[in-house]
C-alpha cells in the first residue's frame, strides 16, 4: 500500500458533516497535533445528503446593492473555503507562502497545487509586492481563479498614523484585484476583509475602503454590466462592518438596496425576535426601557451611583421619582457588587436592578458584563417572572454593539441550562436604534439555526453504503493526510477517527488548558452556546483538560473545536519558550535602534539568520544579516550585532534542532531497546537546549543520569524544540512531587505513564537528566525542599530512590533519541 493511499480516509455522511462545520479547525489541529496536513475532499457534498437540518455551514447573503453601471455588490457570511463564485480573492504574504488564516484554509481545501503554483511565480519574480495581486488556478476549490492579494501589515493595536500610512496600500491591493477582475473577464468575485485579521488592520477602517475602492474604480473605469462583488468573511464583526461600509458608502450612488430575509429593513420585529432556551424565553422588542411593564426593569448606571448620568439612567430616574435615587444613595448597598436593587416606585415594575459596569478598554470589561447580567437573571429567577433589559454597554462604555449582543445572548442561554424556573426576559431596543436591533436579531437567528441542526447517527456501516451509493469513487467524501512521516499519518487517522466516532461524551486531555485566556473562555462559552453541549474544563492531580457532554455531531464538532484551541495556546506557550530560550544563549542588538533588542525580536532574527536567509523586515525596518546592517524607513543604515552569550551558535540544519533518523544498526542490540521490536530512532538535537544544559551541569556539579520520558505522538517535535515541560508529559500519578518525570528504565516508565489508548505507537524519550542532590519525593512538593532550612538552597531534584526521578527545572534534561516501537512490542 502506498503512502499516499495510507493518507486517505473515508468518510460517512455524518461524519463530513461534523468536518463541513469545522473544517478549518480540524485541519489547524491535525498539522499542530502531527505536523501533518489535512485536506478535506468533497466534504460539503456528502455532508449535505438528506435533510436540511445536516449541520453544513449555509451561505447567508446579508445585503444586496447595484451600483449605476449595474454592477451587484453583495455582503455575505459564508467560508470562502465554499463559497461558490468564479473568483476567490486571497489573503496573501509577499512571498505567497500560505501558512496561516485564509491563506492556509484555501490551500487546505484547494490541495497542495495552489502553493505548487504560488511557488512558481515566486521563483519567477521574487515576491509579490504590498498592494499587488495575482492569479492562478484554483485546485479543488469550488471556483475557477484565486486571486492572491498582499495587502499592509501592520503591528498589533496600531496608531492611527500606523493606519494612515497603511491605507493608500490597501487601496492598491483592492484595485490591483479589479484589474485582474476586468482583465479576465471574471463574472463573480469574492473579496475578505484584506488585512484585518492576523494582519492588524482595523475592521471598519478596512470596510470602508474597500468599499470606497471599488465604488472609485466603478466610477473611473467601468465594470461589465454582469459582474458580481461579493463582500464574504465568516465572522460576524466583518460581515457587520461590511454591511455597514456598502450602506453608508455605496446606498446613494445605487440603483437599489435590499435586505434578504435574515436582516429586517423596518424596525418591525421579525421572526428572529423570540426564542425560548429550556425555561427561559428571550423576546426582542422596541421601545423605551422605562415603559416597560414588568416584574423587574434593569439598568445601567455610573460607579458612583449617580442616575442622573446616561441616558437610560436618567429616563428612569425622571419615571421612577427622586425616591429611587435616595434609596440608592442612602449607603445601604455594598460597592462591591455589580448590582444595586432599589424598589421601581413609579416605574411599572416591583424592582429595578442597578447594574455597573466598567469601558471596554478594561480587559475585564466583557467578563463583567457577563457576569452582571448573569446575576440580575439570577437575582430575578427567585421570586420573579419577568426582566427587561436596555442594551448594556453601547453608550459611553464603549462596546461595540455586536458584542454586546452576543455577551448578553451568551449569559441567557447559559443561565437557561441550569434555571428550573419559568423567567420571560426582555432586550429592549430604543426604536432608532436600527443597528443594535440588526445586531440581536442576528445573535438570535445563530442560535435558532444551532438549535435546529441536530445530526442523527444510525447505524455506520448502513450509512457507509448509503454515502457509497451516492457518490463515485472520486466524489467520495474523504480526509487526505500529507505527511513525511508514515507514523505521523497513522496517529492522525487514528485521532480522526476517534474524534468523529459518535458519543455523548468525549474527554481531551492537555494540560495547555491552564494557559487559556479570557478570549477562549469566551469562545468556549459561546461554543456551549451554539452546539448546545456542556463544556467543563478540569484540572487534578496534576492532569488538565476538558469535557464534552451533548449530543453526539455537536460534541464531535466541538471537540475538534477545543483541540484546536488548545493547540493554539500549546503553540503559543511553546513560542514564549523559544524565544526565553534563544535569549539565552545569543543576542541581536542596534546601538541606534535598541528596540530590536527583545526575546520576540531577537528570536525572530536569530531564526531568520540560522535559516539562511539573508534580509529579515521587522516593522518597517530592514536587517540584513549577512551583512549586519539595518535601514529604517528613511534609509538610514545602522550596524547589527550578533552576540552568542555562551559557546559559539551556528546553524543546525537550517535551524537551531533537527530530528535525524538513524539505520537499524546504529542501535541494534543495544541493552535498553533489547525487548522491543523498535520501529524507529530519530536522534535529537538541539544547540540552545545543549548550552543551556551544559552550563546547568557545571553549576551543579554532576555527571548526568540516562533516564527515560514516556511521551504522547503530539509532543514529541516540541520536546526537541523546547525540551522538557511538566505540561508535556504527566505522569499518572504525581506521588512525589509537581515537576518533570523520568524512569531509570524502559519498562519503568511504561509503568509511570498511563497507556495513550488512542495512539497507534509508543513514543520514548531517552535523554541526559542532571538530577544532582535528590531526596525522597511526596505528592505535595512544587518544588524541592531546602537543603538546609534556606529557602534558596535547594535539592536540585526528587526521587523514590530506586528508578523514578523528578526535576523541577526543564534545562536539566537534554533528549537525545526518539525510540518509536509499536504497541503491540509492549511487554
Amino acid at each position: 500500500m502506498s503512502d499516499k493511499e495510507q493518507g486517505w480516509l473515508p468518510l460517512v455522511s455524518e461524519q463530513a458533516a461534523v468536518l463541513a462545520r469545522c473544517g478549518e479547525a480540524f485541519c489547524h489541529a491535525v498539522n499542530v497535533k502531527f505536523n501533518c496536513t489535512a485536506i478535506l475532499r468533497n466534504v460539503e457534498e456528502v455532508g449535505s445528503f438528506g435533510s436540511s437540518t445536516s449541520g453544513v455551514w449555509r451561505a447567508e447573503k446579508r445585503y444586496s446593492t447595484k451600483l449605476s453601471s449595474g454592477v451587484e455588490v453583495s455582503v455575505w457570511k459564508d467560508d470562502l473555503t465554499r463559497h461558490k463564485v468564479e473568483a476567490v480573492v486571497n489573503a496573501a504574504n509577499e512571498k505567497l507562502n500560505h501558512g496561516g488564516g485564509l491563506a492556509q484554509a484555501l490551500c487546505a481545501a484547494g490541495g497542495p497545487m495552489i502553493q505548487k503554483w504560488s511557488d512558481v511565480i515566486i521563483q519567477k519574480i521574487g515576491r509579490v509586492k504590498v498592494g499587488e495581486a495575482v492569479l492562478t488556478s484554483a485546485g479543488d476549490l469550488p471556483c475557477k481563479f484565486i486571486i492572491h492579494a498582499v495587502g499592509p501589515c501592520l503591528s498589533p493595536n496600531p496608531s492611527k498614523w500606523e493606519t494612515d500610512q497603511a491605507a493608500p496600500y490597501l487601496y492598491d491591493a483592492i484595485n490591483s484585484i479589479l484589474r485582474i477582475v476586468l482583465k479576465e473577464n471574471i463574472s463573480s468575485v469574492a473579496i475578505p476583509a484584506l488585512s484585518s485579521g492576523l494582519f492588524y488592520f482595523p475592521r471598519d477602517r478596512c470596510a470602508d475602503i474597500i468599499v470606497k475602492a471599488i465604488k472609485l474604480f466603478d466610477e473611473c473605469t467601468r465594470f461589465q454590466s454582469n459582474l458580481e462583488i461579493r463582500l464574504v468573511n465568516n465572522d460576524e464583526p466583518s460581515v457587520q462592518e461590511m454591511e455597514r461600509a456598502v450602506k453608508a458608502i455605496l446606498v446613494q450612488s445605487s440603483i437599489s438596496g435590499t435586505y434578504s430575509g435574515a436582516v429586517q429593513s423596518s424596525m418591525a420585529l421579525s421572526s428572529n425576535s423570540k426564542f425560548k432556551f429550556c425555561n427561559v424565553t428571550l423576546q426582542l422588542k422596541t421601545g423605551a426601557i422605562e415603559e416597560e411593564k414588568v416584574h423587574v426593569i434593569v439598568n445601567t448606571i455610573s460607579e458612583d451611583c449617580n442616575l442622573s448620568l446616561g441616558l437610560i439612567s436618567k429616563a428612569i430616574l425622571n419615571k421612577a421619582g427622586r425616591k429611587i435615587q435616595e434609596e440608592i444613595s442612602r449607603g445601604k448597598h455594598s460597592k462591591s457588587t455589580n448590582v444595586h436593587v432599589t424598589k421601581g416606585y413609579h416605574l411599572n415594575c416591583h424592582a429595578v436592578y442597578h447594574t455597573v459596569c466598567v469601558v471596554r478598554s478594561d480587559p475585564m470589561a466583557t467578563q463583567i458584563l457577563y457576569n452582571v447580567v448573569s446575576e440580575c437573571l439570577r437575582k430575578a429567577s427567585m421570586g420573579y417572572k419577568s426582566i427587561s433589559f436596555p442594551a448594556i454597554g453601547t453608550g459611553n462604555l464603549g462596546f461595540k454593539k455586536f458584542e454586546v449582543a452576543k455577551i448578553m445572548t451568551d449569559a441567557v442561554a447559559n443561565f437557561a441550562k441550569s434555571n428550573t424556573k419559568e423567567l420571560d426576559v426582555n432586550f429592549v431596543v430604543y426604536p432608532k436604534d436600527k443597528e443594535m436591533m440588526e445586531a440581536f436579531e442576528n445573535e438570535m437567528k445563530m442560535r435558532k439555526r444551532a438549535a435546529e441542526s441536530p445530526v442523527v447517527y444510525n447505524d455506520i456501516k448502513i450509512n457507509f453504503a448509503f454515502a457509497a451509493s451516492e457518490t463515485t469513487a472520486h466524489k467520495m467524501a474523504s480526509v487526505e493526510f500529507d505527511s513525511v512521516s508514515r507514523e505521523a499519518l497513522r496517529e492522525a487517522k487514528e485521532w480522526t477517527t476517534n474524534m468523529l466516532k459518535p458519543s455523548d461524551i468525549m474527554t481531551i486531555k492537555n494540560n495547555h488548558v491552564i494557559y487559556l485566556g479570557q478570549e477562549d473562555h469566551a469562545s468556549l462559552l459561546s461554543l456551549q452556546t451554539m452546539l448546545n453541549v456542556r463544556i467543563e474544563e478540569f484540572f487534578r492531580n496534576g492532569e488538565g483538560g476538558i469535557t464534552i457532554t451533548g449530543n453526539p455531531s455537536n460534541v464531535s464538532c466541538a471537540a475538534i473545536e477545543v483541540e484546536s484551541m488548545l493547540c493554539k495556546a500549546q503553540e503559543e506557550f511553546a513560542q514564549a519558550e523559544e524565544r526565553d530560550m534563544l535569549y539565552s544563549v545569543v543576542r541581536w542588538s542596534c546601538k541606534d535602534v535598541p528596540w530590536i533588542q527583545t526575546p520576540e525580536i531577537s528570536a525572530d532574527l536569530e531564526k531568520a539568520y540560522l535559516a539562511g536567509n539573508v534580509n529579515h523586515e521587522i516593522n518597517t525596518h530592514k536587517v540584513n544579516l549577512m551583512n549586519k546592517t539595518l535601514v529604517d524607513d528613511y534609509g538610514r543604515s545602522s550596524n547589527v550585532e550578533r552576540t552568542c552569550l555562551l559557546d559559539r551558535f551556528e546553524s543546525l540544519n537550517n535551524s537551531f534542532y533537527s530530528r535525524t533518523p538513524e539505520t537499524r544498526n546504529d542501535y541494534f542490540g543495544k541493552e535498553a531497546w533489547k525487548a522491543f521490536n523498535v520501529v524507529k530512532k530519530e536522534k535529537l538535537e538541539n544547540i540552545a537546549l545543549k548550552q543551556l544544559f551544559k552550563m546547568n551541569m557545571q553549576r551543579l556539579n554532576d555527571k548526568p543520569k540516562c533516564l527515560y520520558q514516556r511521551v504522547s505522538a503530539q509532543f514529541c517535535d516540541l520536546i526537541c524544540r523546547v525540551g522538557f515541560q511538566k505540561e508535556f508529559a504527566p505522569p499518572a500519578e504525581q506521588r512525589y512531587g509537581s515537576g518533570i518525570y523520568f524512569s531509570s528504565t524502559v519498562d519503568g516508565a511504561m509503568k509511570l505513564w498511563k497507556d495513550q489508548e488512542h495512539e497507534q505507537y509508543i513514543y520514548i524519550i531517552q535523554a541526559q537528566v542532571l538530577t544532582g542532590k535528590s531526596t525522597i519525593g511526596s505528592p505535595h512538593h512544587i518544588l524541592p525542599p531546602p537543603l538546609h532550612g534556606d529557602p534558596l538552597d535547594r535539592y536540585d531534584s526528587l526521587s523514590d530512590m530506586v528508578q523514578t526521578y523528578v526535576i523541577f527545572n526543564g534545562q536539566q534534561a537534554l533528549p537525545e533519541y526518539l525510540i518509536i516501537y509499536p504497541r503491540s512490542s509492549h511487554v
